[in-house]
C-alpha cells in the first residue's frame, strides 16, 4: 500500500481522514463550526443568520431576506444532517438547538493541523 492510500484511511478521533476532507469541502459547514465555536449552541435560525452574516461580509440588516433563507434551508436539509451524522453537531429537533458535538474537537484539531503543513 503507498503512502497516499495510507493517508486516505488514516483516522483522526473515529473519523476517517476523507470523511473530515469531505465535511470540511463545504465552506458553509465551516461557517457552521466557527459560528458554534464561538457560541456553543445557537438555535437553527439564529444560526442561519450568523453563516450569511459571515458569507455575506455584511451586517444582517444588509443581508436579502433570501439569502438568509437560502443558507436556512441548505443547513436544514444538507449541512446540519451531514454533521450529525458525523457526530461533529448535534441537532435537538424539539427545541430547534444545533450544539457542537464529539467530533467537533477532532475536526478543528484536523484543519489547523492540516493548514499548517499546507505553509
Amino acid at each position: 500500500m503507498s503512502n497516499q492510500e495510507g493517508d486516505a484511511t488514516e483516522r483522526t478521533d473515529s473519523l476517517p481522514r476523507d470523511d473530515v476532507y469531505a465535511l470540511l469541502a463545504s465552506e458553509r459547514r465551516r461557517y457552521v463550526l466557527s459560528v458554534l465555536r464561538e457560541h456553543e449552541s445557537l438555535s437553527l435560525p439564529d444560526l442561519a443568520d450568523e453563516v450569511a452574516l459571515r458569507e455575506h461580509d455584511a451586517p444582517l440588516p444588509q443581508v436579502p431576506e433570501d439569502a438568509v433563507l437560502q443558507v436556512y434551508l441548505s443547513l436544514w436539509h444538507v449541512h446540519v444532517p451531514k454533521l450529525t451524522d458525523a457526530d461533529v453537531v448535534a441537532y435537538d429537533q424539539d427545541r430547534d438547538i444545533v450544539t457542537l458535538a464529539e467530533h467537533a474537537q477532532a475536526v478543528e484539531q484536523f484543519a489547523l493541523a492540516d493548514a499548517d503543513q499546507s505553509t
